[in-house]
């Protein structure tokens, strides 16, 4: 397993913290832009208005990609694709990363998000927000709140991550409403990521963090044969319902709350995936919650779209996504999805992230594993 033997070399400018005032230069690219998907529908009035398009940028090396796979990267709830342009402390991003070492890169405002427009009252009345208290709590300094065990590790965001704090409020300043409707989002950018996928018109690599982490299997679901790679960052999670931060039912197709391609197929997820809850492991090192996943009988409906394909599911040391994102990676192992690996950060000797991994200090130490494992494939 590369996570097991894959040894860096990690320098100082690497672990290095810019700040608002020492911008770093970006990785030179020829940019463009368009949108792919949406429709015509009526505005209510005798007239028609486009909908449900997504908005893509378009990120190439200046000497050209020579690297065989494109990266499509797509951002979590309230944000935009802005999260792997530049990060809030004045450092390159993950585009820059990539381009710089050959990628070509696609950065997407999932639909109704940023520069995707949204016509009020198309899938909800109004946009959601989440308070600068909320992302203190779950992203940038959960360590001084302790709410679930391993958010005192967290050390590898730059700055206290406070309000008030000068990265804490860059950072603020990007987070963008978005709708409450899961399923309206989800099947939105999946006919949306089928389009892109289309346009580039190669096997690419689906990147998804958070809620944007539902999106790559569904993309993939809908064009496989474009799909050369899934790499999944602290997706939302663990099958079925809510942890840590709620109980709540969830993702009644396991993953995802619109539906996957099944073998056998499923019609009805509440009758079809039966479900069964399995003990957290007796010698986990670290708080892990149980798992609920498919039950071994009848067997595991299998997910045949996606089981071919390498999947690597990121954990933080220091996230919420700790306790139960290796319930995820379980789940995709059951349904055939042999080919996917966990890597949790600290068995790769790297301590302190949270979920906004590829904004903090050692982000590009993170970037690396990353490029280790993609260019094994």
């Amino acid at each position: 397993m590369f996570i097991q033997t894959l040894l860096l070399v990690i320098t100082a400018a690497a672990l290095a913290t810019c700040n608002p005032s020492c911008r770093e230069r970006e990785a030179p690219y020829v940019r463009d832009y368009f949108y792919v998907g949406g429709q015509y529908v009526s505005n209510g009035s005798g007239g028609h208005i486009f909908a449900e398009q997504m908005y893509v940028e378009q990120l190439s090396p200046i000497a050209g990609a020579t690297q065989p796979y494109p990266m499509v990267f797509i951002h979590g709830q309230g944000q935009t694709g802005t999260n792997f342009l530049n990060k809030p402390d004045g450092g390159r991003g993950w585009a820059s990363y990539f381009i710089a070492r050959g990628y070509e890169v696609y950065l997407v405002d999932q639909t109704f998000r940023g520069r995707s427009p949204w016509q009020p009252g198309a899938g909800a009345v109004e946009p959601s927000t989440y308070s600068a208290e909320v992302i203190e709590q779950r992203f940038t300094a959960p360590q001084l709140y302790d709410l679930w065990p391993q958010a005192s590790t967290h050390t590898q965001w730059p700055g206290n991550g406070t309000i008030g704090s000068p990265v804490f409020d860059a950072f603020y300043a990007s987070n963008v409403q978005f709708i409450n409707n899961a399923t309206y989002q989800e099947a939105t950018v999946q006919a949306a990521g089928a389009k892109l996928m289309d346009r580039i018109g190669k096997p690419v690599i689906l990147v998804g963090h958070s809620q944007g982490g539902i999106m790559p299997p569904l993309i993939a679901d809908a064009r496989p044969n474009l799909t050369a790679a899934i790499i999944l960052l602290e997706p939302s999670g663990p099958p079925f319902h809510n942890a840590v931060t709620s109980n709540s039912s969830a993702r009644p197709y396991g993953l995802t709350d619109v539906p996957l391609t099944y073998r056998p197929a499923v019609t009805d997820p509440t009758t079809d995936l039966v479900k069964q809850t399995y003990p957290a492991p007796a010698n986990a090192t670290e708080y892990l919650v149980p798992c609920t996943l498919q039950a071994e009988t009848p067997a595991p409906r299998q997910l045949v779209n996606l089981a071919p394909k390498p999947i690597l599911l990121l954990t933080t040391q220091a996230s919420y996504h700790a306790p139960y994102d290796y319930c995820t990676a379980k789940y995709y192992q059951q349904a055939g999805c042999t080919k996917t690996e966990h890597l949790h950060l600290p068995d790769a000797g790297i301590y302190g992230n949270g979920h906004m991994v590829f904004l903090e200090k050692n982000s590009d130490v993170v970037a690396g594993l990353l490029r280790g494992w993609i260019e094994k494939l």
